[in-house]
């Protein structure tokens, strides 16, 4: 079993803030057990300088260590100034995360859930 998980987030500093989650995420060994983490980006829209980073793909290759990218996103999201939204995709589920880290856990986990 492989799939592509991709993060997404939104806001005015959401380049900066992709790169240091994906930063973050590379540094949880846990985590990475069971994924590969790769930063991915769009090509630049008439006017537009350079590629635009996109997204993190999360290559997963067992659902084992959810927890622990559960537990690795909610730590990241603590140490920042103001909660990003990340949008997580999974299949065909979406979810956007933009509560305190309690609510993270019941989302992502429910959005997990109906997707198997």
């Amino acid at each position: 079993m492989t799939e592509t998980v991709n993060l997404r987030i939104s806001g005015d500093f959401a380049e900066q803030e992709l790169r240091s989650l994906y930063s973050w995420l590379k540094r949880d060994l846990d985590a990475l057990d069971y994924m590969d983490v790769r930063l991915q980006s769009r090509a630049p829209e008439p006017g537009e300088m350079g590629d635009t980073l996109d997204l993190i793909a999360l290559i997963v290759t067992s659902t084992l260590q959810w927890p622990a990218f559960i537990e690795a996103l909610s730590q990241w999201r603590g140490t920042r100034r103001h909660l990003p939204q990340v949008t997580i995709e999974r299949g065909g589920t979406t979810v956007v995360v933009s509560e305190a880290n309690s609510e993270l856990v019941v989302q992502i986990l429910k959005a997990i859930e109906d997707h198997e």
